[in-house]
This record gives C-alpha cells, structure tokens and sequence, in this order.
C-alpha cells in the first residue's frame, strides 16, 4: 500500500512538472519549426551556389563521414571494401580513384566535404527554391521533406534531417545519403542490372575511365600498373553487327556516322567512313548510308541495313535475366571480368540502352545560365561535361564541351524542358538536335531503333 502510494506520488509530481515546463521541441513548437526552416532555406541556396560556407551548417556527425570514407580510400583492401554498402563503396572508391593518394591524405574535413559537393558526389539535387515542408520537430531532432522549386507536386524522395547542437540547429548529412541509396536502388530496378554490375557501371561512368582489378588495392600495396596493350585485340570469327543509328549532319558538309553493335562482344561503335571496326580490325566502314552500311575487309562485306522495328526488348531480356540464377559478384569481380576487355568496361551490354538511369549516367549534362543570370532564369542550354564513347548521347552527335540549345525543334530552356528531352531521349526514334561548338552552331538528324 506504502509502495502504491509512493508511486501515485511520483506520477503526480512527473505530471505537474510537464504541465508547468512543457517538452520543448514538440511538432507544435512554432519557434523550432521556423528555425529549421530557415536553416534549410540557407542551406539549400549554399548548396546549389556552390558556396563553401553551406560546411558550417553541418553536423558534427556530417561532418565526419568524409574524412571516414577518406579513411577507406587510402588503406582499405578489396574484402573491407566489399563489406560497405554499395552507397558507401561508391563512395571510398570514388576518392580513391579521382585524387590521387598524397592529395586525398592532405585535405582536411572541410575540403573533402567541398570536393564531394564540387564532384557531384552529394548535393546534385539540391536547388536554391527547394523549399522545406512537412516538419517534425521531436526534442533535439528534426525532420522534414523538400518540395522542388517549391512546387507541390516535385516531392522530394527522401526526407531532410536536423540536430540542435550547443543550442543551434545543424544539418544532418543523412538526408543526402538516403537520397543516394535510392537514387541508386531506383537504378537497379529500372536498368535490370545486378546490383554490384549497376555500381561497377556507376563507377566507371563517372570516372569516364577503365577501372582495373589493381584499383581495388589500397594505394600503398599497389604495384606498377601494367601500361595499357596497344595492339589491336585478334579476331577469331567474322563479326555478328547489328545497325543501330544513322546520323546526318544538318545545314552544314560533313560524314555520316553509323552506330554498330557488336552482337557477340554487346559493345556499340560510332564510326564514320574510313574508321576500323575496333572489335574486328580488318573491316572498316566502307560507306554509310541514309539507312544502311557497308564494312569490307580485304575478302569479305557486310551490308546492314537500320530496320527501325528493331526491339531492344529481347536485349533488355537478356540482360535482366542474365544476372538471375547466378551467385552476385562484387565490384573487385566485375573489374576482373572486364580487365580484358578495350576501352570502359561499361560499353559491355549497357551503352546505348535508353532506360532513363542508364541514360543518366551515360553523360554528364549540366544547365548553362546567361551570364549575370542564375537559376530560376532561361536556361541558355545543357552543357555537356563528359560523355561516354558509343553511348546514346555519342549517337546523337554530341561530343564533351558541347553546349546542346535545342531538341526537336523545342528550345533547351527551362528544366520542363530537359525533363522533355530526356523523354524525347528514351521514346524517340527520329531525334534532330542544335548544339554549339567552340561558339560554332551545328544541327545533327538521328534515325534510331526503336526504343522498346
């Protein structure tokens, strides 16, 4: 009876002390809500300015995950790499293979949380009118969800997270590495890959580089790097060729380009009249047609035409089902896989695939502002960064430096319209595009297969 009276005691005691100091931090405090929104709204400008001061924001636990991930890069070896997950292998193997060791060893928290931003490894999706909704305030945590330019139907995938530190309100880094996880699942499942041939792809896409088996080493207990064969790989058989693309040039002289597919090696060629076959030396591209190619080589041709019906679905077919039923490899493995193989091992099966993801990574497309003008304003263009050789964007006439102004006849000026190009990119069949090259305007027609 004692023992019950004491406790209804103590409840009562528990109670008063909530009514008379309520839990600050609840969904309903006004105060905390309205400074972590400010706070969102300062970091996502940063964010998209590319202003370094957007580091101060961080938490003390995003600050930290980069010099970790440095950590990995520099001593990790292939088996404590492929304990990670594969957001955080991309991660250790990205500044393993973008920096070199010294510079990596050099750079301190802030310049590796700067690089990642500059390189595009965290960040790429943050806009200065993405305006923060939905929050929840709990304590010293908070969360809540990013709408795209403010709009109300461009909801963010993943939520935004929130630490009160010494009395102010910090960023957590979690919120951008959620975002990358499902960015990188959403791949996986849309391009049918496994998921350790989806990294490998991400991998070298990015570095627009082969990655090797050595890579996989810690920099420290790699040995000199084999140079690179230069001869021409032996050809065992006469090649089995698929025509994929023609591309005209428009309002100006200049070759066709025709896209082969390699049927029994799964890699694409650009070519143009005069250029070998790389993966069967002894043919070159003997003329090019509005709708067809010939390649002869000193005893034989072969005459392919573009049948426009042609499906990549039964390729599509293969490719997803080729992964099932067999044990997954890691990334070291599919290095291996690939060491013998000329050029990025991620020409292997996937270039030229139209799937949005493998669209994506194929190059890197960036939007150009008037100068003295910034987002939110007409778009100028797209601004190709990098570009990956055979790749659908290769197709199409682009090449790296490119500033792409329209598709279609639809100006490349707003992001609706880059979003209409990568539909125009995924759906088409006759795609004509307007670029600017060292200040040169060109015009390119493309006639493809059909998509799906």
């Amino acid at each position: 009876m004692r023992t019950r009276l004491r406790s209804s005691i103590h409840l009562a005691a528990a109670l008063v002390l909530v009514l008379v100091f309520p839990v600050r931090g609840s969904a309903a405090d006004p105060e905390d809500e309205a400074a972590v929104q400010r706070l969102a709204a300062r970091w996502v400008k940063a964010v998209a300015a590319r202003n370094p001061a957007w580091v101060d924001m961080l938490s003390r636990a995003g600050r930290t995950y980069y010099p970790r991930m440095r950590d990995l890069a520099l001593h990790a070896d292939a088996e404590r790499l492929d304990g990670l997950e594969m957001v955080d292998q991309l991660q250790a193997m990205f500044l393993r293979l973008m920096l070199e060791p010294g510079e990596l060893q050099a750079m301190n928290e802030r310049e590796l949380l700067l690089f990642a931003l500059d390189r595009g490894l965290i960040g790429v999706d943050l806009r200065a009118r993405d305006e923060l909704r939905e929050v929840i305030v709990a304590s010293d945590e908070a969360r809540g969800r990013l709408y795209k330019f403010g709009l109300d139907d461009r909801r963010d995938r993943s939520a935004q997270y929130f630490v009160r530190e010494d009395g102010a309100w910090r960023v957590e880094l979690r919120g951008e590495l959620e975002r990358l996880g499902s960015d990188f699942q959403a791949f996986v499942a849309r391009s049918g890959l496994s998921v350790s041939e989806a990294a490998f792809f991400v991998l070298e896409m990015r570095l627009m580089r082969k990655v090797t088996p050595a890579d996989f080493e810690a920099p420290g207990a790699r040995g000199p790097r084999p140079g690179r064969n230069a001869e021409l790989p032996e050809e065992t058989s006469r090649p089995v060729l698929r025509l994929i693309a023609v591309r005209s040039p428009l309002e100006m002289s200049g070759p066709v380009a025709v896209t082969l597919e390699d049927r029994v090696e799964s890699l694409r060629y650009v070519l143009v009249v005069g250029d070998v076959l790389p993966s069967h030396p002894s043919y070159r591209l003997a003329r090019a047609g509005s709708d067809s190619a010939l390649l002869r080589s000193e005893d034989d041709e072969i005459l392919l035409r573009l049948d426009p019906s042609d499906s990549l679905r039964a390729a599509r077919a293969r490719t997803a089902s080729g992964s099932r039923g067999r044990p997954e490899k890691s990334l070291l493995e599919q290095a291996r896989q690939g060491e013998e193989r000329e050029g990025l091992m991620a020409q292997w099966r996937n270039v030229g695939l139209r799937d949005r993801p493998l669209l994506l990574q194929q190059a890197w497309l960036t939007p150009v502002y008037p100068q003295a003008e910034g987002p939110g304003d007409t778009m100028a263009g797209l601004r190709v960064q990098k570009l990956a050789q055979g790749s659908f964007w290769h197709q199409l006439g682009m090449q790296r430096g490119d500033l792409l102004t329209e598709v279609n006849g639809r100006p490349i000026d707003s992001m609706d319209a880059w979003q209409a190009l990568m539909e125009v990119a995924q759906n088409d069949q006759a795609i004509t595009i307007r670029l600017e090259r060292a200040a040169k305007p060109m015009s390119f027609r493309t006639h493809t297969i059909r998509p799906r």
